[in-house]
């Protein structure tokens, strides 16, 4: 199929003059990339495209530049057989929809973003990535949104997010939600993480299914700066390999609502990484953990610590703790044990509501804030006061029909 262009007048803002530029499997994708202008539309018929393309040339605030598949059932592939990124973006103001990704080789990656603001990663796929789906980790970026992909059989860590040292990048006002990761195979000495945000970058981890990692299935690394406060909220891990699911390892963090479990160390592990003290201003409230090999929720024995733990909820395998012993810098209040209680209806089908009669809507005894708390795991309305854990009603949407 040829390249065809059609002309379209937009007035948003301004007026922008765009194009819907519609393109098929044997058209030259990097070449009408290095064509775009702002408010354009890139158009991919279902088919295999031949990608390793560079998008130097981004939209406006108003008129971003979308690259989609036309028909989001058959997502057009994009693809390389070498050791090339299938899309770089040097733009801001760029929306990729609809687009299948992978397999690739060995640190091949999906999308590597070298910087910019406001760019969009939404309704893709991503199968058999020798490298990293989607990552960030050149220049600072702000505004990035990584929304309602499908990432399966990675060969590296899912989705990584700012540098490591914290000061060379990070990425700022970062989205990730409704992303579905399921199994991570990355080789020694690689950890191979589902979703991964560096030190000094923040944002928003949500409504995201995680499971079949290496390593955690989310990893916070925290910031030096305590106004940077990052969100974890009903994410659903479970099988980490070699970790807990849901690591901190630094503060300030906001963790609620979450279901972790059958992890090979904790459901939601603390973690002073690299001795950096920054494991302060940690609220974990309101989630529930199961079946982990080392324990429910863990925190390091000593060191700095600033964490309050309120009304989770816990089951462990016989012997390993649901809570850590108390010590200087731990809050504890309102959390509940459920080793040896039925407290679930039906946990090993994943039905983590409260069983009749359940301890996890206490009557009286001492409760922790619940900080304004609104909705649960599946983002129904909470009682007053709300049942410990991350679920409260019987009845809920089917966010997790397709794993039971």
């Amino acid at each position: 199929m040829a390249v065809l262009a059609t002309l379209v007048l937009a007035i948003v803002a301004g007026p922008v003059r765009a194009a819907t530029l519609e393109i098929g499997p044997e058209g030259d994708l990097c070449e009408q990339l290095r064509q775009v202008e702002p408010g354009d539309e890139v158009v991919l018929q279902p088919g295999e495209y031949r990608a390793g393309c560079v998008i130097r040339r981004g939209g406006l605030p108003h008129a971003p530049v979308v690259i989609r598949g036309a028909d989001p059932d058959q997502p057009p592939r994009l693809t390389h057989p070498g050791l090339v990124n299938v899309l770089e973006i040097r733009a801001s103001d760029v929306v990729m929809r609809d687009l299948a990704f992978g397999p690739t080789v060995a640190d091949a990656d999906g999308i590597r973003i070298f910087g910019g603001e406001r760019i969009t990663v939404e309704h893709c796929r991503f199968k058999q990535m020798g490298g990293i789906a989607v990552v960030a980790n050149h220049t600072s970026v702000r505004s990035l949104t990584v929304r309602d992909n499908v990432i399966a059989q990675s060969g590296a860590t899912a989705m990584y997010f700012g540098c490591h040292d914290g000061s060379s990048c990070t990425v700022t006002g970062l989205v990730v939600e409704g992303n579905r990761i399921r199994g991570v195979a990355a080789p020694n000495p690689e950890i191979g993480y589902g979703i991964e945000v560096k030190l000094n970058s923040n944002g928003v981890i949500r409504d995201n299914i995680i499971s079949e990692t290496k390593g955690p299935g989310i990893m916070v690394y925290g910031s030096r700066d305590l106004a940077s406060v990052s969100v974890v909220e009903r994410n659903f891990v479970r099988g980490s390999r070699t970790s807990s699911g849901i690591v901190i390892g630094g503060g300030p963090v906001l963790v609620r609502n979450n279901i972790s479990g059958w992890n090979a160390e904790g459901g939601i592990g603390l973690e002073n990484y690299g001795r950096r003290g920054l494991l302060r201003g940690i609220a974990i409230t309101h989630n529930t953990v199961y079946g982990n090999g080392e324990g429910g929720i863990t925190v390091p024995a000593s060191g700095l610590l600033d964490a309050s733990l309120q009304n989770n909820a816990a089951q462990t395998r016989g012997g390993t703790p649901a809570f850590p012993a108390a010590r200087v810098g731990l809050r504890p209040a309102g959390n509940l044990d459920c080793t040896w209680l039925q407290c679930f209806n039906d946990p090993e089908k994943l039905d983590f509501s409260p069983a009749a009669g359940s301890l996890l809507r206490p009557v009286d005894g001492p409760r922790g804030q619940d900080r304004a708390l609104r909705d649960d795991f599946f983002g129904t309305p909470r009682g007053v006061p709300a049942a410990i854990g991350a679920v409260e009603h019987a009845i809920h949407p089917n966010k997790l029909d397709d794993l039971r």
